[in-house]
């Protein structure tokens, strides 16, 4: 029998988004074109600087407040929430900028011209060839780091290593019923295992994928720490969990262990991006800046807790403080950023039908 926890985050982004009301943006500011900004001599506009953000919370914005007497509000919450709210707010954008988890998400807000286009930070040189790949043509988001979104987290106390699942064709095996995931309508890390599978295996062996493990069971929670609760009680013996979840719970002593499949773990792309309306551009190319200088990226890898764990996309940063278990050459793999925001909306509709059926 699958366990359907339905999402409550997506009603509550939208039951906050009056909160910021008062602070709308002024429709008569005249928005200065993005290239013509240089992030280093532009004077910042004045004002709180708002960003939506699911990784690293006041980590980020303290430390860049102190770094460029900068002011941030700050909206903390899951990647769901986070695109909930900027629908609901896309006639009245209360943000500026945004910091998250799914590149394929950005996407999909750069399609429906919702963020900046053509601006051309500073530090840009700074990014890795790999994170030049990702950039987009328009330079609407800009790549920042990756993860793993799941791996194949085991309880050891119900399996060992040697009858854990090595690969992801192996959770369809009823033995391993039923398995947790998080849910890709609501948990940002999730769509991008979803899609990936979409991509790689095309439509209708994914479809045909996941309908096995619903009818052998399928365990949706709203998020990767019920997931992880989930396994460690022994609801569920094997769960599609991130990779950072999986790492907490190890530390932590939980019978908690995890293979890293040799063929890969679908990854996601953490990602900054500017609204297309926000009245302060220069403060916001500022933040942009920041976050693609490796000495600030090495400050959030070493204080950002769980948030820190990830592959930068910047180059020279030092990635010393990144857990013992993580594999060295672990394979990540990215769903291609345009595919997961076209199909962003058929592939949800079809998992959480699915499910609810």
């Amino acid at each position: 029998m699958n366990r359907i926890v339905r999402p409550a985050g997506a009603l509550l982004a939208l039951a906050t988004v009056t909160a910021l009301a008062a602070c709308a943006p002024d429709p008569d500011v005249d928005v200065v074109a993005a290239s013509a900004l240089d992030s280093a001599s532009c004077e910042a506009e004045e004002g709180a600087l708002r960003v939506y953000l699911n990784p690293f919370g006041a980590t980020l914005s303290d430390q860049f407040s102190a770094d460029t007497g900068l002011e941030t509000e700050i909206a903390d919450l899951g990647g769901g929430e986070i695109l909930a709210r900027i629908a609901a707010e896309a006639n009245n954008p209360q943000w500026d900028v945004v910091v998250l988890d799914g590149h394929g998400s950005l996407q999909a807000l750069a399609d429906q011209g919702q963020l900046l286009t053509g601006l051309e930070p500073a530090n840009l040189s700074n990014l890795t060839d790999d994170g030049r790949a990702l950039l987009p043509d328009d330079a609407s988001w800009f790549p920042f780091s990756q993860h793993a979104a799941a791996v194949l987290a085991y309880n050891t106390e119900l399996l060992s290593a040697a009858t854990a699942p090595a690969e992801w064709d192996a959770l369809a095996d009823p033995a391993y019923a039923p398995i947790g995931i998080a849910d890709p309508a609501v948990a940002a890390p999730a769509y991008p295992v979803v899609s990936y599978f979409f991509e790689a295996l095309g439509s209708d062996d994914a479809e045909e994928y996941f309908t096995t493990l619903i009818e052998n069971g399928l365990n949706t929670y709203e998020k990767n720490g019920p997931v992880g609760e989930a396994l460690i009680s022994g609801e569920v013996a094997v769960a599609a969990l991130q990779e950072q979840n999986v790492y907490g719970l190890m530390e932590a002593g939980e019978p908690v262990d995890f293979v890293w499949p040799d063929e890969g773990a679908p990854g996601v792309v953490r990602a900054i991006a500017v609204s297309a309306e926000t009245p302060r551009p220069c403060a916001a190319s500022k933040l942009v800046d920041w976050m693609l200088d490796p000495v600030n990226v090495q400050y959030l890898m070493e204080n950002g807790g769980n948030d820190g764990i990830f592959t930068p996309f910047v180059a020279d940063v030092d990635t010393s403080s990144l857990p013992d278990a993580r594999p060295v050459d672990g394979r990540l793999l990215l769903t291609d950023a345009h595919f997961a925001a076209e199909n962003e909306v058929t592939i949800k509709d079809w998992f959480a039908n699915q499910q609810v059926g």
